[in-house]
């Protein structure tokens, strides 16, 4: 039996807690990062000033929402799409965001800005794991691009620090440098450090992390749901669905960053489970925030905009919770997105003289196209 396996067995026997080295941590999160080729989900969150809550769930009118859809190939190229929502139903921006072979792109998408979106041209910069680590992405609760970053546990200065049970669940506390020491030659100011409660019978998923700069905490991640998912490959696999982040990181009078004892914002990040998909083989060109973003054209944003304007919100009936009427319903959104989409690519790539890449067909038409109108009119209002 494997090192991973001997403490998975221990750990879920019950019996004493046992000693887990750093290398089997780290061959744990390889374990869980070589699972699958590519995965790709809908995802919606919420951002909110601690100050205007009184440290309560955030009021609609406080909290600024957003929506997106999140690709991730396990060489580390990701893709972010993300819908941001005003206080009303409708998606008032739209920014795309893209790594590949350490190249970070980002485009505005939104619409009713001038020029046209299919002849705007992205911005570009070095990029990596973590770029798109941030208030609207999920990469604050599903961390599987920051496991290929390590390598040596010796190189983060990892130590265990003992046992502790989160939400009923046993998990391994430890502490280490976020990135290489080799990586942080040249630092000015206290080091970056991470500490993890890890789940080692749910393949080592962390229910918690902290961020601290040196002593300083900067950002607590607590995840609240995770759910066992299906592989292609028959394997099941858990995927955080459910967290919160809450900073602890804002600004003094002149601007200046400054560490905080109390709270500065919280976001709250769902995975749509229904919506996720793995292996889809996707290639460079799914990548590109150029061709994603002409998926769908200016006028059809507006078309969209113009539709969650007028619907009706007191006519809108909550759909039932029982999982078949849910699977139906999930079933005809698709296939209506799935025909959307078909419409749309051959009106948008004649236009745009941009040739469809191949996982357009039925992965970035379908998720981009529910992302903007299916989620955002039909998910939100049917809660």
């Amino acid at each position: 039996m494997t090192p991973i396996l001997l403490a998975l067995a221990l750990t879920v026997a019950g019996q004493t807690d046992p000693t887990i080295d750093g290398r089997t941590l780290f061959a744990l999160f390889e374990r869980y990062h070589s699972a699958f080729r590519d995965i790709t989900f809908l995802y919606e969150g919420t951002t909110s000033q601690v100050a205007r809550t009184a440290g309560k769930n955030p009021a609609p009118g406080n909290a600024s929402r957003f929506q997106g859809l999140y690709a991730y190939r396990n060489d580390g190229a990701t893709l972010l799409d993300v819908f941001a929502q005003g206080q009303g139903d409708r998606p008032d921006s739209r920014v795309i965001s893209a790594v590949l072979h350490r190249k970070l792109e980002i485009l505005d998408a939104s619409p009713d800005h001038q020029p046209p979106v299919r002849d705007r041209i992205p911005t570009t910069a070095p990029g990596g794991p973590g770029s798109l680590s941030r208030q609207d992405s999920p990469e604050r609760i599903f961390l599987a691009y920051y496991y290929p970053t390590l390598r040596d546990p010796a190189e983060h200065e990892l130590e265990t620090q003992g046992w502790e049970t989160l939400s009923g669940h046993r998990c391994l506390r430890v502490r280490m440098l976020r990135y290489p020491r080799s990586d942080l030659k040249g630092s000015v100011g206290g080091l970056p450090y991470m500490r993890l409660w890890i789940d080692l019978e749910r393949d080592g998923c962390p229910l918690r992390y902290e961020l601290y700069r040196g002593d300083d905490l900067e950002s607590r991640t607590e995840i609240s749901v995770l759910h066992r998912m299906t592989l292609p490959s028959g394997r099941a696999l858990w995927l955080p669905a459910v967290g919160r982040t809450t900073q602890f990181v804002g600004q003094d009078d002149k601007g200046a960053i400054i560490h905080t004892r109390d709270a500065v914002y919280t976001e709250d990040h769902w995975i749509m489970v229904d919506t996720v998909k793995f292996d889809q083989g996707l290639s460079d060109s799914f990548f590109s925030v150029k061709k994603h973003a002409l998926v769908t054209s200016d006028e059809s944003l507006r078309k969209l905009q113009r539709e969650l304007e007028k619907a009706p919100k007191p006519s809108v009936k909550k759909p039932p919770a029982d999982p078949v009427s849910r699977q139906k319903r999930l079933d005809e959104a698709l296939a209506e997105a799935d025909r959307q989409a078909k419409r749309l690519e051959a009106s948008s790539a004649a236009r745009s003289g941009v040739g469809w890449f191949d996982a357009l067909y039925g992965g970035l038409g379908l998720l981009g196209l529910l992302a903007i109108g299916l989620a955002s009119l039909w998910y939100w209002k049917s809660r």
